[in-house]
């Protein structure tokens, strides 16, 4: 009996390792694809920031230059 409880105890204990060491390996897969993706997010809001400051310089939204251009245009 004292055999058998000992090695429960010892598969228990080898299926828990085995299991972080899964569910590290998974962690860390996730935090790089987060990185790579917080990256992109940037790199993206960066290029929208420096278009807006592009349109700002050119005189405002290109909605109210369309406008301004139809109301010229009649």
């Amino acid at each position: 009996m004292r055999i058998g409880f000992m090695i429960l105890i010892a598969i228990v204990f080898i299926v828990t390792i085995v299991f972080g060491i899964i569910i590290w390996k998974q962690s860390v897969k996730f935090e790089k694809k987060a990185l790579v993706l917080k990256q992109r997010k940037e790199a993206y809001i960066k290029e929208l920031e420096l278009q807006q400051a592009r349109i700002e310089a050119l005189g405002g939204d290109k909605g109210t230059r369309e406008a301004e251009f139809e109301k010229n245009k009649e």
